[in-house]
Order: C-alpha cells, then structure tokens, then sequence
C-alpha cells in the first residue's frame, strides 16, 4: 500500500513537472513589435561627389565641382552638411528577423570664391532625398536591449542648385542610396534610445536617436 502510494506520488510530480515545461516556452512567446525611430546620423555618404572622386583620381587639378562651368577663375570653399535625418519604421513579427523602411534627408552645401579677389562669387547647394527597403536581424533582442545588424537599398533624388556670378544652374539627379549597419545598439522597453557604431551610406558613420515599439501582446 505504501508504495502504490509513493508510486502516485512520484507518478503526480513528474506530471507537474512536465506540464509545466510543456507551458514554458508558451509563456515567454515572442510578442509581435512595430518599431518607429527617428535620428541622426553623422556625415552622410554624399555618392555623386565620391564617385567623381574616384573618376578623377588622377586629376589634381579636379576642384571637385558637379557642374562644369566655363569660367575657371573661382575655387570651392569648404563643403558643409546638415548631417542625416531619418525615420525608420520596422515591422519584427519574430525575435530574429524584422523588415521595414527608411526615409533619410540630408544637404551639402559650400561657397565659391574669386581666385584673385577671394570674394564669394556663389554657392552651391545638394539636397538628398531616399527612401528603401530595411532589413534587420538581431543577433540579442531582450526587453530592455538588443544588438542588430541592419542593411537598406534603394532609389535616392538629388536638387542640386549652382549660383554663380548671379547666374543659377539648377539640376535633378537620381542614384542609389543605402545604409550597411554591421552592429547597432537599443537601450530601453518600449521607448529606447538607438545608436549605431559601425555603420557606412546615407545615414551617415554614426546614428542615434530615440524610437518606440508598439508591442502586440495578444494571444
């Protein structure tokens, strides 16, 4: 009688235990998550400039300027940027892969001076505008923290606007833009701070901003 007894007892146990295994992985279910941010990025990839770089790599008489003026006796003074700004919307319906999209703006914009006078003779303006697909796989992705990589591709527009000597040039070109993120970071829950440190395209070298994930928790 007594070990009919122990027997029922173990018997209930091993059941309770599996039951509760079995429940577990139900229980920590990933939930759902739309995840919208907004930041900046550092020195944005300007591609037209870069590739007439590399075309011209062995003119060092090559000022950098788009547009060929006929008139040579004017120099580009330094070349400034608004640095990136973008949102970036992801829909992550697992804890591994999630898949959205960017929109990213940026300018660069710099003076042209009189080569005998050094007074401003005009200026140039180059304003970008991108929006691509984004795809992002999170290698940890814990409540309250996660690392990821990130890769995104897709059409750019540019308004280039040239002044000089009161003469303006106005142009429209289209191109590639992108954003490869080897590791990015968040901090927080459902309101969290971003960065990503090693990153390279339109967003910039460096980005960070704050977002929000609006967490499905239905069953």
């Amino acid at each position: 009688m007594k070990k009919n007894i122990v027997f029922v007892f173990l018997f209930f146990a091993i059941a309770k235990l599996y039951s509760q295994e079995a429940y577990e992985p139900e229980k920590s279910k990933f939930a759902p998550i739309n995840d919208i941010r907004i930041g900046i990025g550092w020195k944005p990839f300007e591609a037209a400039v870069a590739l007439e770089n590399i075309r011209n790599w062995n003119y060092s008489d090559w000022d950098g300027v788009l547009i060929d003026f006929e008139s040579k006796d004017y120099y580009k003074g330094a070349r400034y940027t608004t640095n990136a700004i973008f949102t970036e919307y992801i829909s992550q319906q697992n804890k591994t892969f999630g898949l959205g999209a960017t929109f990213v703006y940026f300018s660069y914009f710099n003076k042209y001076f009189d080569q005998n006078t050094d007074l401003q003779v005009g200026n140039n303006i180059a304003s970008h505008f991108s929006i691509y697909p984004t795809m992002r796989f999170s290698w940890i992705n814990n409540p309250k923290f996660s690392m990821y990589t990130a890769f995104g591709l897709g059409p750019r527009i540019v308004f280039q606007t040239d002044i000089l000597r009161g003469i303006r040039y106005d142009t429209i070109r289209y191109n590639i833009a992108g954003q490869f993120t080897l590791l990015g970071f968040t901090f927080g829950k459902k309101i969290y701070c971003f960065t990503d440190l090693s990153t390279l395209g339109s967003q910039g070298f460096m980005t960070f901003g704050i977002g929000y994930r609006f967490i499905n928790t239905q069953k």
